[in-house]
């Protein structure tokens, strides 16, 4: 009785201690923040392994999935199923989209159960057509959203159905759908470069061959394409874009694509270096590779018509095939331009070593023998890159001396004919060369003289230019002169006289009054005589351009002091909304000026007791200054005619102001200079906003 207690005292300890190892094993899978790629270690996820390859996800969900074991991966047959189970937890703070992705399998399957009882079923696997992926890539990927602080429970099925996609070992990579998309465009970038070289220098060949019509020029573009074809493969360019409705053909045609390659290397090689000719034992070797290339592309096809699985054996047997290709191009290369002296084999050598070297080491590394890295990954990129700029020289070398060769022979042929016409030939030869340099001589002199011409025209149209631009500028400033400045002077003049000869008939009030008119017209005077200066400096290129970094804040504050004491006499409020560490890239005395001009124009055409705001913010990677009043106001036809170049519009202001418009027009041309526009909106009656833009530091 007590052994049969023991037993299942036994029996229900193995239980609880299963259930504890199980909870144990459900490793948390962690998305933190400023993490936009995570691997997964195969130790964070638990598995499952269906040696019948049958089992539904309703029927595996609540196995018992156990801890990674190596072995047990290894052990696993391509019918087979491999499940894991992992559970994610975001904690980035914010919803997120992820790519779980993984290296290439047959079938790769998500099932993510869902509080309601769903479960969403997402589809992804190299035996897929395109359209139906979760992730429509290259990469064995699914999409997912995960919300903030949610945690995910992913079940993954893994199954190869044919022997290149049985792996020993299981990848998985959780990326930001962002960051994925980032890479993703970068492959296309230099992938696509890639292949946009290999497609001109293809057609380039063609040309050629059309041309010339040689043998070699054929299998040399076929080489070329059926090169691109392959890393169109391998770079995922084919599913994407050249097969995407066929999957099957994409996992079979490296066994196509490859063998051809080969052979094209091999009949490019033979009628290139003439090696039935020239290198007969070499030639014998060539022959026989061609036909085991021959034997594996009928192999291929065989496999991918008939769907049988011989794709492991043949990438080694592809690689293998491949390495000898290339080492017998190089070596028939070497042969024939140190014995037998072939001068255009120098091409066909230094064209060939970079790709030897690149390609073996890729070779390598599909097969296993060596690693990955930049190395054994792009390195035959390289090589096929340098070997198509090379061989084009290489075989335009070979048709320039085919060319010499057939001239040399046609002269031949022609010489005794030409001897009897020599004497003859000579004289014409000889009126020839003296007509030609007559004609040369008065040629050259009328391009001489011609040229002279031309840069005298040049220089009548600068001075033209200049001299136009001094007129306008001359009358500009005999026009401001005469009336602007005009006004100011008669004004003082008569104010000076009234003082001087009248000041004991007038009471304080009047005095009073009579010089702060008299200080306005001081001030106004001045103004105009600097806004004078600054146009005229501006209108004859002495104003010097020196752009700098430039405080914006500091620029707008410094303006809003100067014209302070303006504003305080109308009772006029200026507010400023600026954004902060504003930074701009302008001319520090031609911004102060702008600023400067626009508020007081805004003061001045505003009534009393209002008020002028100033704002500045960054819009559309430009720094944007606005300033507003609530004033007068202007109607289309002033403002268009303010637009206009060199045009200025003289307007008093509410409490009868004087102004030339020439501050406005000055600074129009500053803010051209600094690479900004001027804006105006405004309504008769409501104010106006006028806004201009400067770069951005």
């Amino acid at each position: 009785m007590l052994s049969h207690h023991k037993k299942y005292f036994y029996l229900l300890a193995s239980v609880i201690l299963m259930l504890v190892g199980t909870i144990g094993l459900q490793a948390q899978v962690s998305i933190e923040a400023n993490q936009p790629s995570r691997p997964v270690s195969p130790k964070e996820v638990i598995w499952f392994f269906d040696y019948t390859g049958k089992l539904s996800f309703n029927e595996i969900k609540d196995k018992v999935f156990t801890a990674y074991d190596k072995n047990e991966m290894s052990a696993i047959k391509k019918n087979q199923n491999i499940w894991a189970r992992l559970e994610l937890s975001n904690n980035t703070g914010v919803d997120q989209e992820y790519i779980l992705q993984t290296t290439k399998w047959g079938s790769f399957e998500a099932f993510m159960p869902s509080a309601g009882g769903q479960t969403d079923h997402l589809l992804s696997g190299s035996l897929l057509a395109l359209l139906l992926r979760s992730q429509p890539s290259n990469t064995n990927a699914v999409k997912f959203s995960i919300e903030r602080n949610e945690k995910k429970i992913i079940f993954l099925k893994f199954k190869s159905e044919y022997s290149i996609y049985l792996h020993n070992d299981i990848n998985l990579q959780l990326v930001k759908q962002t960051f994925f998309e980032k890479t993703d465009r970068q492959r296309l970038l230099w992938q696509g470069l890639f292949f946009g070289i290999i497609f001109v220098m293809a057609l380039y060949n063609l040309f050629i061959l059309f041309a010339v019509r040689d043998i070699s020029y054929f299998y040399y573009v076929l080489s070329i394409v059926s090169i691109g074809l392959y890393f169109a493969f391998y770079y995922g360019f084919g599913i994407e874009y050249l097969w995407p409705h066929s999957p099957l053909w994409d996992t079979f045609c490296f066994a196509i694509i490859n063998p051809f390659t080969g052979l094209t290397r091999i009949l490019f090689t033979r009628t290139y270096l003439h090696t039935h000719r020239h290198l007969p034992r070499i030639n014998k070797i060539l022959n026989a590779l061609a036909v085991a290339c021959i034997a594996t592309l009928v192999t291929g096809l065989v496999c991918f018509y008939f769907r049988i699985d011989l794709l492991k054996p043949m990438v080694t047997i592809i690689g293998i095939l491949g390495a000898l290709v290339l080492i017998m191009m190089l070596v028939a290369g070497i042969v024939s331009y140190y014995i037998d002296k072939y001068d255009p084999a120098k091409y066909f050598i230094a064209a060939n070593i970079l790709l030897v070297i690149g390609a073996i080491a890729f070779i390598f590394r599909e097969t296993g023998l060596m690693g990955d890295n930049f190395f054994t990954r792009y390195l035959v990129q390289f090589g096929v890159l340098i070997q198509a700029v090379v061989l084009s020289l290489g075989l335009g070398s070979r048709l320039n001396k085919m060319r010499l060769q057939l001239t040399t022979e046609t002269l031949e042929r022609e010489r005794l004919a030409l001897e009897k016409e020599k004497e003859k030939k000579e004289l014409i030869e000889q009126q020839k060369t003296e007509l030609q340099q007559q004609v040369k001589e008065k040629t050259t002199d009328l391009q001489l003289k011609n040229s002279m011409l031309e840069e005298t025209v040049h220089q009548l149209k600068e001075s033209e230019n200049k001299l136009s631009q001094l007129n306008q500028v001359k009358d500009k400033l005999f026009s401001v002169v005469s009336h602007d400045l005009r006004n100011p002077l008669a004004t003082m003049q008569s104010f000076l006289k009234l003082i001087t000869e009248h000041h004991e008939k007038m009471s304080e009030d009047e005095k009073e009054k009579l010089f702060y008119e008299a200080q306005q017209s001081l001030d106004n005077l001045n103004e105009l005589l600097y806004n004078l200066l600054q146009w005229s400096k501006s209108q004859m290129n002495l104003l010097q351009f020196r752009p700098d970094k430039l405080n914006i804040r500091s620029v707008i504050e410094g303006a809003v002091r100067l014209v302070q004491l303006h504003a305080h006499m109308k009772e006029i409020l200026i507010k400023s909304s600026i954004e902060e560490g504003l930074l701009a890239y302008a001319d520090k005395d031609m911004t102060e000026f702008i600023v400067r001009n626009l508020l007081s124009n805004a003061i001045k055409f505003s009534h009393r007791n209002s008020e002028v705001e100033i704002k500045a913010f960054i819009a559309n990677n430009h720094i944007t200054v606005e300033i507003i009043d609530y004033g007068v106001g202007l109607n289309d036809a002033k403002i268009k005619k303010l637009m206009e170049k060199n045009t200025t519009i003289s307007r008093r202001g509410t409490e009868k102001e004087k102004g030339t418009g020439l501050g406005l027009l000055i600074s129009k041309e500053f803010i051209e200079k600094n690479g900004g526009h001027l804006q105006i909106k405004s309504e008769p009656g409501k104010g106006s906003v006028f806004s201009f833009i400067i770069p951005i530091m």
